[in-house]
């Protein structure tokens, strides 16, 4: 019985610890985002703000004649112009794709682990030649060409997870709906999109957490307030002779906002989404 207490207290104590562990950071970036520079500034540090100040936030809200605020909300929206761009272009292309290296196994299937493979390299070596095609065809500081070159991040993990997907559902299904004459449009809108819309919408999420998060392609690729997105923004807020950490933090807290929604919205998805990924018969 006292085993069983002692069992019982652990594990809370460890969901506890990794709750604080997990929320800590982002808590601490609310209080730095509703601290004054005084705050921020003294020492001893100031953990608790003496006084509420949302001036931070003001700044990156209000929008005026090359004010801060004008610069942060053209970036939000070339933000979510950009992630959901390049969401909707790896979404139709994952699909096919993704169907034939499931249903159609072999030699192919080299073309899959290559691209997992380059996955898995660092987006510095890819720069230099994304850089030159996107110069070469004119398409550089633009939302579109950006969304296009984050598919190349985003395509092969989207690819490997749903075919995973695709490999637990019985052709079967698909081969009764040969027989009543139905193409390959019918069997894929009728019979495999239903039952992989968990997995679907895993993808979705994670993939526009990428594009989202994304600063390294964003930073070289753009200059202009028309493309630039709010990571490349926020950086911008640190530099400078003196940081305003209140203000950097307003704007990390505003970031976070749209991805957590979603994520609320779709996280019963995304569970379901990578558990039958992870399963096969």
């Amino acid at each position: 019985m006292r085993t069983n207490r002692l069992f019982i207290v652990l594990k809370y104590a460890a969901v506890i610890l990794l709750v604080m562990y997990i929320l800590s950071p982002f808590l601490w970036l609310i209080i730095m985002s509703l601290s004054s520079s005084a705050d921020l500034t003294t020492k001893p540090l100031h953990w608790i703000p003496e006084k509420i100040d949302i001036a931070s936030y003001k700044r990156l809200l209000i929008v005026g004649l090359n004010s801060r605020g004008t610069l942060f909300l053209y970036g939000l929206r070339n933000s979510l112009k950009t992630a959901l761009s390049a969401v909707i272009i790896s979404m139709f292309v994952t699909i096919p794709a993704s169907w034939v290296f499931s249903r159609y196994p072999g030699k192919k299937n080299i073309i899959l682990k290559i691209s997992i493979f380059t996955f898995m390299l660092p987006p510095i070596a890819y720069a230099l030649p994304l850089y030159r095609i996107l110069s070469r065809i004119g398409l550089l500081d633009n939302s579109l060409s950006l969304a296009l070159v984050y598919c190349t991040i985003i395509l092969p993990f989207c690819v490997w997870l749903i075919k995973e997907n695709i490999d637990t559902i019985p052709y079967d299904l698909e081969e009764a709906a040969i027989i009543d004459g139905a193409g390959f449009t019918k069997r894929i809108s009728l019979i495999v999109l239903p039952l992989l819309l968990p997995a679907l919408g895993t993808v979705a999420l994670l993939s526009l957490l990428m594009a989202w998060d994304e600063y390294f392609y964003a930073m070289l690729y753009t200059n202009s307030q028309n493309a630039i997105t709010l990571p490349v923004v926020i950086s911008n807020l640190a530099s400078g002779r003196q940081s305003n950490y209140n203000l950097i933090a307003a704007g990390g807290v505003l970031a976070s906002l749209p991805p957590v929604c979603i994520g609320l919205l779709l996280q019963r998805s995304l569970v379901r989404g990578l558990m039958m990924g992870g399963v096969k018969d």
